[in-house]
């Protein structure tokens, strides 16, 4: 019987110099609808899959860049991919961007955060 540790996530880059693996099951998954999310990704809303920092390993340190004193938005340095953020207000967890995992299909939002900054309120 596999318990919830011994399942492995892998995800990256898109040139494949930045690679991670995930281990067991998400903390949660998430749509974020922030303006700093959406200019980060330039997406309309950012899907996270959060995982404790102790269960995520890189094979190669992504790059950093600080987009306030608090965060730090992790990404590929040779293509640009976007891979993740950490934050002070969350010290134990990392947030990696659903699409660089390799098997995005996976995880199923479970929550939305920032509603307020929505750009559409009502989209369905």
């Amino acid at each position: 019987m596999t318990s919830g540790a011994d399942i492995i996530h892998h995800g990256g880059c898109q040139c494949g110099a930045v690679k991670f693996i995930a281990r067991g099951a998400p903390i949660c998954v998430a749509n974020c609808h922030c303006r700093d999310c959406r200019k980060a990704t330039s997406a309309a809303f950012t899907t996270f899959v959060d995982f404790p920092r102790s269960c995520v390993t890189f094979t190669l340190e992504p790059s950093i860049f600080h987009s306030s004193p608090t965060v730090e938005r992790l990404f590929c340095s040779t293509c640009g991919t976007p891979i993740g953020y950490r934050g002070d207000g969350s010290l134990d967890e990392i947030n990696l961007y659903l699409g660089a995992f390799n098997e995005p299909e996976n995880f199923k939002p479970t929550e939305e955060c920032h509603q307020e900054s929505a750009l559409w309120k009502n989209y369905k």
